[in-house]
Protein backbone atom coordinates (compact mmCIF):
# COMPACT_ATOMS: atom_id res chain seq x y z
CA UNK A 1 0.00 0.00 0.00
CA UNK A 2 1.06 3.03 -1.32
CA UNK A 3 1.87 5.71 1.71
CA UNK A 4 0.30 9.69 1.54
CA UNK A 5 3.22 11.88 0.79
CA UNK A 6 2.89 15.93 1.06
CA UNK A 7 4.54 18.13 -0.32
CA UNK A 8 4.09 21.36 1.73
CA UNK A 9 4.64 25.29 0.46
CA UNK A 10 4.04 27.61 2.58
CA UNK A 11 5.04 30.13 0.17
CA UNK A 12 3.53 29.53 -3.29
CA UNK A 13 5.14 32.67 -4.88
CA UNK A 14 6.64 30.82 -7.97
CA UNK A 15 10.21 30.72 -8.62
CA UNK A 16 13.10 27.78 -8.90
CA UNK A 17 12.10 25.40 -5.74
CA UNK A 18 8.54 25.33 -7.34
CA UNK A 19 9.85 24.60 -10.74
CA UNK A 20 12.06 21.51 -8.89
CA UNK A 21 8.97 20.09 -7.04
CA UNK A 22 6.89 20.31 -10.30
CA UNK A 23 10.49 17.96 -12.14
CA UNK A 24 9.86 15.37 -10.16
CA UNK A 25 6.43 15.22 -9.22
CA UNK A 26 6.50 12.17 -11.47
CA UNK A 27 8.69 10.21 -9.74
CA UNK A 28 7.18 10.55 -6.29
CA UNK A 29 3.69 9.28 -7.63
CA UNK A 30 4.97 6.33 -8.52
CA UNK A 31 5.78 5.37 -5.05
CA UNK A 32 3.94 7.67 -3.42
CA UNK A 33 0.03 8.63 -2.90
CA UNK A 34 1.50 12.37 -3.40
CA UNK A 35 -0.76 15.99 -2.77
CA UNK A 36 0.45 18.84 -2.15
CA UNK A 37 -0.69 21.67 0.03
CA UNK A 38 0.01 25.72 -0.29
CA UNK A 39 -0.97 29.14 0.85
CA UNK A 40 -4.08 30.84 -0.91
CA UNK A 41 -2.65 33.85 -1.57
CA UNK A 42 -0.63 34.93 -4.71
CA UNK A 43 -0.48 31.17 -5.62
CA UNK A 44 -2.03 31.65 -9.68
CA UNK A 45 0.97 30.52 -11.08
CA UNK A 46 2.28 27.56 -9.24
CA UNK A 47 -1.82 26.29 -8.92
CA UNK A 48 -2.44 26.73 -12.86
CA UNK A 49 0.91 24.19 -13.70
CA UNK A 50 -0.22 21.73 -10.65
CA UNK A 51 -3.50 21.48 -12.29
CA UNK A 52 -1.80 20.35 -15.53
CA UNK A 53 0.03 17.98 -13.60
CA UNK A 54 -3.45 16.41 -12.85
CA UNK A 55 -2.65 15.50 -8.80
CA UNK A 56 -4.41 16.14 -5.71
CA UNK A 57 -3.75 19.22 -4.45
CA UNK A 58 -5.19 21.43 -1.18
CA UNK A 59 -5.09 25.14 -0.16
CA UNK A 60 -5.15 26.81 3.20
CA UNK A 61 -4.98 30.20 4.44
CA UNK A 62 -1.97 29.84 5.94
CA UNK A 63 0.30 33.23 6.16
CA UNK A 64 4.18 33.17 5.10
CA UNK A 65 6.43 35.55 5.30
CA UNK A 66 7.51 38.26 3.66
CA UNK A 67 9.79 41.67 3.73
CA UNK A 68 7.07 43.68 4.61
CA UNK A 69 6.12 44.06 8.14
CA UNK A 70 2.64 44.36 8.08
CA UNK A 71 3.41 40.69 6.86
CA UNK A 72 5.45 39.87 9.72
CA UNK A 73 3.28 40.98 11.97
CA UNK A 74 0.34 38.76 10.65
CA UNK A 75 2.87 35.92 10.49
CA UNK A 76 3.32 36.07 14.23
CA UNK A 77 -0.34 37.27 15.15
CA UNK A 78 -1.32 33.99 13.19
CA UNK A 79 1.42 31.72 14.16
CA UNK A 80 -0.54 29.69 16.71
CA UNK A 81 -3.93 28.93 14.82
CA UNK A 82 -1.81 27.84 11.42
CA UNK A 83 0.18 25.27 13.45
CA UNK A 84 -3.27 23.96 14.61
CA UNK A 85 -5.57 24.52 11.25
CA UNK A 86 -1.95 22.12 9.74
CA UNK A 87 -2.16 19.61 12.49
CA UNK A 88 -5.86 19.43 11.99
CA UNK A 89 -4.90 19.07 7.97
CA UNK A 90 -2.14 16.31 8.72
CA UNK A 91 -4.75 14.30 10.76
CA UNK A 92 -7.57 14.49 8.92
CA UNK A 93 -5.69 13.38 5.30
CA UNK A 94 -3.28 10.74 7.27
CA UNK A 95 0.07 11.81 6.05
CA UNK A 96 2.84 10.00 6.63
CA UNK A 97 5.27 12.07 5.25
CA UNK A 98 6.00 15.97 4.72
CA UNK A 99 8.59 17.55 2.32
CA UNK A 100 8.62 21.48 2.37
CA UNK A 101 10.43 23.24 -0.17
CA UNK A 102 10.91 26.48 2.52
CA UNK A 103 14.19 25.33 4.81
CA UNK A 104 14.40 26.73 8.57
CA UNK A 105 11.09 28.96 6.96
CA UNK A 106 9.21 25.66 7.14
CA UNK A 107 8.62 26.09 11.28
CA UNK A 108 4.63 25.42 11.61
CA UNK A 109 4.38 22.17 9.56
CA UNK A 110 7.55 21.54 11.61
CA UNK A 111 5.51 21.54 15.03
CA UNK A 112 2.92 19.96 13.02
CA UNK A 113 4.09 17.39 12.31
CA UNK A 114 6.01 17.09 15.48
CA UNK A 115 2.53 16.81 17.52
CA UNK A 116 1.87 13.99 15.35
CA UNK A 117 5.00 12.50 15.57
CA UNK A 118 4.99 12.54 11.73
CA UNK A 119 8.26 12.06 9.50
CA UNK A 120 9.63 15.58 7.94
CA UNK A 121 11.88 16.14 4.97
CA UNK A 122 12.80 19.82 4.38
CA UNK A 123 14.84 21.07 1.73
CA UNK A 124 17.09 24.09 1.33
CA UNK A 125 17.00 26.32 -1.71
CA UNK A 126 18.95 28.87 -0.14
CA UNK A 127 21.93 30.27 0.73
CA UNK A 128 20.83 32.39 3.37
CA UNK A 129 18.72 32.56 6.02
CA UNK A 130 17.53 35.18 8.39
CA UNK A 131 19.04 34.93 11.70
CA UNK A 132 16.34 34.96 13.91
CA UNK A 133 15.27 31.20 11.97
CA UNK A 134 18.65 30.09 11.57
CA UNK A 135 19.04 30.05 15.50
CA UNK A 136 15.67 28.07 16.01
CA UNK A 137 16.53 25.79 13.31
CA UNK A 138 19.42 24.81 16.24
CA UNK A 139 16.21 23.21 17.87
CA UNK A 140 14.59 22.02 14.74
CA UNK A 141 16.79 19.68 13.55
CA UNK A 142 16.14 17.20 15.87
CA UNK A 143 13.01 16.53 14.79
CA UNK A 144 13.56 16.52 10.83
CA UNK A 145 14.22 13.36 9.40
CA UNK A 146 16.38 14.39 6.60
CA UNK A 147 18.01 17.57 4.78
CA UNK A 148 18.36 17.89 1.07
CA UNK A 149 20.40 21.23 -0.07
CA UNK A 150 19.92 22.43 -3.07
CA UNK A 151 24.14 22.82 -3.68
CA UNK A 152 27.35 22.87 -1.13
CA UNK A 153 27.34 26.18 -0.91
CA UNK A 154 24.06 26.21 0.57
CA UNK A 155 24.87 22.99 2.63
CA UNK A 156 28.06 24.92 3.51
CA UNK A 157 26.09 27.44 5.41
CA UNK A 158 23.95 25.46 7.61
CA UNK A 159 26.16 22.37 8.60
CA UNK A 160 27.25 23.76 11.78
CA UNK A 161 23.68 23.72 12.53
CA UNK A 162 23.10 20.29 11.46
CA UNK A 163 25.86 18.02 13.89
CA UNK A 164 25.35 14.45 12.79
CA UNK A 165 21.57 14.78 10.78
CA UNK A 166 21.24 13.00 7.98
CA UNK A 167 21.40 14.74 5.01
CA UNK A 168 21.55 15.42 0.93
CA UNK A 169 23.53 17.64 -1.00
CA UNK A 170 21.64 17.24 -4.69
CA UNK A 171 21.54 20.23 -7.41
CA UNK A 172 17.75 21.10 -9.04
CA UNK A 173 17.91 19.25 -11.42
CA UNK A 174 16.08 20.29 -14.58
CA UNK A 175 14.06 17.98 -17.39
CA UNK A 176 16.03 18.07 -20.98
CA UNK A 177 13.78 17.51 -24.06
CA UNK A 178 15.17 14.92 -27.16
CA UNK A 179 14.50 18.23 -28.65
CA UNK A 180 16.79 19.99 -26.66
CA UNK A 181 19.23 17.31 -26.19
CA UNK A 182 19.98 18.01 -30.09
CA UNK A 183 22.18 21.26 -31.47
CA UNK A 184 19.63 23.80 -31.10
CA UNK A 185 20.16 26.72 -35.30
CA UNK A 186 19.24 29.67 -34.28
CA UNK A 187 18.23 32.17 -36.82
CA UNK A 188 20.31 35.12 -38.53
CA UNK A 189 18.94 38.24 -37.06
CA UNK A 190 19.77 41.43 -36.38
CA UNK A 191 21.11 42.40 -32.88
CA UNK A 192 22.17 40.92 -29.95
CA UNK A 193 19.68 39.56 -27.05
CA UNK A 194 20.60 39.52 -23.31
CA UNK A 195 17.60 37.44 -21.16
CA UNK A 196 17.36 37.06 -17.49
CA UNK A 197 14.61 35.05 -15.84
CA UNK A 198 13.98 37.08 -12.54
CA UNK A 199 11.17 37.92 -9.98
CA UNK A 200 11.89 41.55 -9.58
CA UNK A 201 13.19 42.10 -6.31
CA UNK A 202 16.21 43.50 -4.56
CA UNK A 203 18.05 40.40 -4.37
CA UNK A 204 17.89 40.03 -8.11
CA UNK A 205 19.92 43.07 -8.47
CA UNK A 206 17.20 44.33 -11.45
CA UNK A 207 18.88 48.00 -10.89
CA UNK A 208 22.53 46.75 -12.04
CA UNK A 209 20.71 46.02 -14.92
CA UNK A 210 20.12 49.51 -15.73
CA UNK A 211 23.48 50.58 -15.00
CA UNK A 212 25.23 48.48 -17.65
CA UNK A 213 22.31 48.92 -19.75
CA UNK A 214 22.66 52.26 -19.94
CA UNK A 215 26.46 51.51 -20.70
CA UNK A 216 25.81 49.78 -23.69
CA UNK A 217 22.82 52.13 -24.90
CA UNK A 218 23.94 52.74 -28.17
CA UNK A 219 24.68 49.54 -29.04
CA UNK A 220 22.85 46.69 -30.35
CA UNK A 221 22.45 44.88 -27.15
CA UNK A 222 19.12 44.75 -26.08
CA UNK A 223 18.17 43.16 -22.32
CA UNK A 224 15.23 41.26 -21.82
CA UNK A 225 14.11 40.27 -18.11
CA UNK A 226 11.42 38.09 -17.69
CA UNK A 227 9.78 38.09 -14.32
CA UNK A 228 6.93 38.60 -11.83
CA UNK A 229 5.99 41.26 -9.76
CA UNK A 230 4.40 40.05 -6.55
CA UNK A 231 2.72 42.63 -4.26
CA UNK A 232 5.53 42.75 -1.59
CA UNK A 233 8.08 44.21 -4.22
CA UNK A 234 5.30 46.77 -5.93
CA UNK A 235 7.35 49.51 -4.66
CA UNK A 236 10.76 48.43 -5.88
CA UNK A 237 9.06 47.58 -9.01
CA UNK A 238 7.99 51.20 -9.32
CA UNK A 239 11.33 52.82 -8.45
CA UNK A 240 12.78 50.73 -11.45
CA UNK A 241 10.24 52.10 -14.16
CA UNK A 242 10.98 55.50 -12.47
CA UNK A 243 14.94 55.40 -12.75
CA UNK A 244 14.23 53.19 -16.57
CA UNK A 245 12.43 56.55 -17.79
CA UNK A 246 14.55 58.88 -16.23
CA UNK A 247 17.59 57.72 -17.10
CA UNK A 248 16.10 57.26 -20.95
CA UNK A 249 17.40 53.73 -21.27
CA UNK A 250 15.67 52.02 -24.81
CA UNK A 251 17.76 48.68 -24.15
CA UNK A 252 16.00 47.20 -21.38
CA UNK A 253 12.44 45.68 -21.59
CA UNK A 254 10.22 44.40 -19.05
CA UNK A 255 8.41 41.63 -19.27
CA UNK A 256 5.48 41.02 -16.28
CA UNK A 257 4.89 37.17 -16.55
CA UNK A 258 6.32 33.56 -16.00
CA UNK A 259 4.82 31.88 -18.97
CA UNK A 260 6.14 28.75 -20.36
CA UNK A 261 5.92 29.54 -23.65
CA UNK A 262 7.18 33.17 -24.02
CA UNK A 263 10.00 32.16 -21.64
CA UNK A 264 10.93 29.02 -24.38
CA UNK A 265 10.69 31.37 -27.21
CA UNK A 266 13.10 33.79 -25.99
CA UNK A 267 15.40 31.65 -24.11
CA UNK A 268 15.95 30.00 -28.39
CA UNK A 269 15.89 33.36 -29.68
CA UNK A 270 19.13 34.73 -27.64
CA UNK A 271 22.15 35.23 -27.44
CA UNK A 272 23.97 35.51 -24.04
CA UNK A 273 22.00 34.28 -20.46
CA UNK A 274 22.86 36.69 -16.99
CA UNK A 275 22.20 36.61 -13.81
CA UNK A 276 23.29 39.16 -11.25
CA UNK A 277 21.35 37.58 -8.10
CA UNK A 278 22.90 38.24 -4.34
CA UNK A 279 22.35 34.78 -3.72
CA UNK A 280 20.59 31.42 -4.88
CA UNK A 281 21.46 27.86 -4.44
CA UNK A 282 21.12 25.72 -7.53
CA UNK A 283 20.16 28.79 -9.93
CA UNK A 284 17.33 26.43 -12.16
CA UNK A 285 17.13 29.45 -14.87
CA UNK A 286 20.37 29.43 -15.76
CA UNK A 287 20.24 25.11 -15.83
CA UNK A 288 17.35 26.39 -18.48
CA UNK A 289 19.30 28.84 -20.46
CA UNK A 290 22.14 26.77 -21.01
CA UNK A 291 20.17 23.61 -22.35
CA UNK A 292 19.40 26.40 -24.86
CA UNK A 293 22.91 26.33 -25.19
CA UNK A 294 23.23 29.89 -24.14
CA UNK A 295 26.15 31.40 -22.84
CA UNK A 296 26.54 32.67 -19.17
CA UNK A 297 27.60 35.33 -17.17
CA UNK A 298 26.35 35.56 -13.88
CA UNK A 299 27.44 36.58 -10.12
CA UNK A 300 28.82 33.78 -7.94
CA UNK A 301 26.07 31.82 -6.78
CA UNK A 302 25.68 28.55 -5.58
CA UNK A 303 28.29 26.03 -7.04
CA UNK A 304 28.43 28.23 -10.19
CA UNK A 305 32.28 29.45 -9.80
CA UNK A 306 33.25 25.56 -9.71
CA UNK A 307 31.27 24.31 -11.99
CA UNK A 308 32.87 26.93 -14.72
CA UNK A 309 36.09 25.81 -13.37
CA UNK A 310 35.47 22.25 -14.81
CA UNK A 311 32.84 23.40 -17.83
CA UNK A 312 33.89 27.27 -18.94
CA UNK A 313 30.60 28.01 -20.12
CA UNK A 314 30.86 31.51 -19.44
CA UNK A 315 32.01 34.60 -16.73
CA UNK A 316 31.02 33.95 -12.89
CA UNK A 317 32.31 37.33 -11.30
CA UNK A 318 32.87 38.66 -7.73
CA UNK A 319 29.64 38.78 -5.52
CA UNK A 320 30.04 41.81 -4.15
CA UNK A 321 31.31 44.41 -6.52
CA UNK A 322 30.72 42.78 -10.60
CA UNK A 323 32.65 44.89 -12.05
CA UNK A 324 34.31 44.78 -15.91
CA UNK A 325 30.30 43.61 -16.33
CA UNK A 326 30.27 45.47 -19.38
CA UNK A 327 33.13 44.28 -21.18
CA UNK A 328 32.87 40.98 -20.11
CA UNK A 329 29.61 41.57 -22.13
CA UNK A 330 30.97 43.29 -25.19
CA UNK A 331 33.87 40.66 -25.26
CA UNK A 332 31.23 37.51 -25.41
CA UNK A 333 29.16 39.91 -27.88
CA UNK A 334 32.06 40.86 -30.19
CA UNK A 335 33.50 37.24 -30.58
CA UNK A 336 31.45 34.64 -31.69
CA UNK A 337 33.75 32.15 -31.80
CA UNK A 338 34.01 32.49 -28.00
CA UNK A 339 30.18 32.71 -27.99
CA UNK A 340 29.83 29.49 -29.51
CA UNK A 341 32.39 27.68 -27.45
CA UNK A 342 30.59 28.59 -24.24
CA UNK A 343 27.49 27.84 -25.55
CA UNK A 344 28.69 24.70 -26.65
CA UNK A 345 29.86 23.71 -23.33
CA UNK A 346 26.77 24.80 -21.48
CA UNK A 347 24.93 22.18 -23.21
CA UNK A 348 27.72 19.59 -22.21
CA UNK A 349 27.20 20.45 -18.22
CA UNK A 350 23.55 20.35 -18.16
CA UNK A 351 23.18 17.27 -20.07
CA UNK A 352 26.11 15.44 -17.54
CA UNK A 353 25.34 17.31 -14.39
CA UNK A 354 21.84 18.53 -13.85
CA UNK A 355 19.69 16.58 -16.67
CA UNK A 356 16.87 14.74 -14.35
CA UNK A 357 16.47 11.56 -15.47
CA UNK A 358 20.67 11.05 -15.75
CA UNK A 359 20.86 12.26 -11.98
CA UNK A 360 17.69 11.98 -9.96
CA UNK A 361 19.20 8.10 -8.24
CA UNK A 362 20.57 9.35 -5.06
CA UNK A 363 17.33 11.81 -4.55
CA UNK A 364 14.94 8.69 -4.75
CA UNK A 365 16.79 6.16 -2.55
CA UNK A 366 17.32 8.74 0.27
CA UNK A 367 13.68 9.54 -0.29
CA UNK A 368 12.51 5.73 -0.48
CA UNK A 369 14.75 5.65 2.65
CA UNK A 370 13.59 7.91 5.14
CA UNK A 371 10.02 6.47 3.84
CA UNK A 372 10.55 2.57 4.70
CA UNK A 373 12.39 3.31 7.60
Amino acid sequence: MKKNFLIYVEDPRFGGPHQFTLNILDFLKSKYNVSILLSKKENKIFLSKIKKKNIKFDTLNIIFLTSKFSQILKYLCYFFKDILELRSYLKKNSTNIIYSISGFYSLKIIIASLLLNKKIIIHFHDTFCNYFFLKLGFFQKFFIDLFIFSSMRSYSFYKNFLGKRNYLVTQSFIKISKAKKNKIKKKQKKGFDIVSISNINPVKRIHTFLDVAKKLNKTSIRFHIIGKVWESQKNYNDMIMRQLKEKNISNLFFYNRLNSKDIKKTLSKSDLYLCLSEYESSPMSIWEAMSYSLPIISSDVGDLKEFNKKFSFGYVLDNETITDLDKKILKIYSDKNLRDKFGNNSKNFVLNKIDLNKNIKNFQDKIFEVCTN
